[in-house]
């Protein structure tokens, strides 16, 4: 619009200042300090216009990069969104895992302690069969000493015993033996 309008001005000026070359020097001052002016407006223009289309590029560029990388920061947010749904459904499955193993643990204690109850128990009527087992072997062994004292006095004092009778003495000999 500038540029229009000092065109314009020069075709208004420029028959006036070749009428009065001769006479106005002033006046082709002012006509040269115009076409000046004009040519530093045109070039200022021109100068203008280029930092403008550098301007406008530069924000295209800058906006074809952003959106780009708009573009992979979303992708990589829906990855790792999908990433963290795996992850969660995997601590779920650990979750359930943990609870699966904490009751099996929680079973096998509890077996352990009955387990452990009932081995006490057979230790201690194990400890009270042994010490009537060694009670009756004890009484055994000094029957069998006092037999053999008195086999030694009189060795016929056996042989008078009834057979019947020695049957009864070995079965509650064996009675005392299987308690």
């Amino acid at each position: 619009m500038k540029q229009a309008l000092v065109s314009a001005l020069l075709a208004v000026v420029a028959p006036v200042a070749s009428c009065s070359k001769a006479v106005a020097n002033p006046l082709g001052t002012v006509l040269r300090l115009m076409d000046e002016l004009a040519a530093k407006v045109t070039a200022d223009g021109e100068a203008a216009a280029k930092a403008y289309h550098e301007y406008f590029e530069w924000c295209d560029d800058t906006a074809k990069e952003l959106e780009f990388a708009v573009k992979t920061a979303t992708k990589e947010k829906d990855k790792l969104e999908a990433k963290i749904g795996e992850l969660t459904s995997d601590i779920d499955a650990g979750s359930s895992a943990i609870e699966g193993l904490a009751a099996s643990i929680a079973k096998a204690d509890e077996e352990l302690k009955n387990a452990t109850l009932i081995r006490e128990k057979e230790v201690a009527e194990f400890a009270a069969s042994e010490s009537e087992l060694m009670d009756a072997v004890d009484t055994l062994g000094r029957a069998v000493t006092v037999l053999e004292r008195e086999m030694a006095k009189s060795p016929t004092a056996l042989a008078q015993v009834d057979t019947k009778n020695m049957a009864g003495g070995v079965q509650a000999f064996s009675a005392v033996l299987d308690a």
